[in-house]
């Protein structure tokens, strides 16, 4: 079985200030859309400013869905990564891999993840027209490496460069669409 971190703790500075797991796009919010394509446990870490208010949408959409929460996101994405994966390691042994989900990258397709599934690698990371993108499928074989990723030059991507990382090609632009500016939320519309 399959689990999620999804990365949820930022400020959405660039985009004006707001939650971005929150921003609506075909009727439901990222957040929603994300976890209705994940059948696992969801782990969605959190953070100042909007944490209460995310944790709360998180906590709506069924009860495998699990807050943590990143007291100091301003230490970067790593520590919420940390966070995330910690979380996995003491409560989900029955897992087999996470995938790592920034919540501004919604529009990923469902047969992206079947074939994430499918690679036999440490971390089976999605590529679009020569792109990487997201959200990496990692093996818990590798967890305990992620869980301290906060502590690692580099961070996760510190950590994936001493692993044995698989490409897998897909025709899914989703994997590398994320929404990070006000152009990038206008073009939700």
């Amino acid at each position: 079985m399959t689990a999620a971190v999804i990365l949820a703790a930022g400020s959405g500075r660039r985009l004006g200030g707001v939650a971005k797991a929150l921003l609506v796009h075909e009727g439901r919010t990222f957040l929603e859309g994300i976890v209705a394509l994940v059948r696992g446990p969801r782990v969605v870490v959190v953070g100042a400013p909007f944490g209460d208010a995310v944790a709360e949408h998180a906590a709506s959409l069924g009860d495998d869905v699990h807050v943590v929460v990143n007291p100091d996101p301003a230490r970067g994405m790593a520590s919420s990564i940390a966070l995330g994966f910690q979380w996995l390691q003491v409560r989900s042994s029955s897992l087999d891999a996470a995938l790592l989900w920034p919540v501004d990258h919604p529009f990923v397709k469902p047969e992206t993840l079947v074939a994430l599934g499918e690679a036999n690698a440490e971390v089976a990371r999605p590529v679009y027209q020569g792109r990487g993108g997201h959200p990496p499928l990692i093996r818990c074989t590798v967890w305990e490496q992620f869980a301290a990723c906060d502590q690692v030059e580099g961070g996760a991507r510190g950590v994936m460069s001493k692993l044995r990382v698989v490409a897998v090609v897909v025709d899914d632009p989703g994997v590398v669409r994320d929404v990070d500016t006000a152009e990038d939320r206008k073009a939700l519309s």
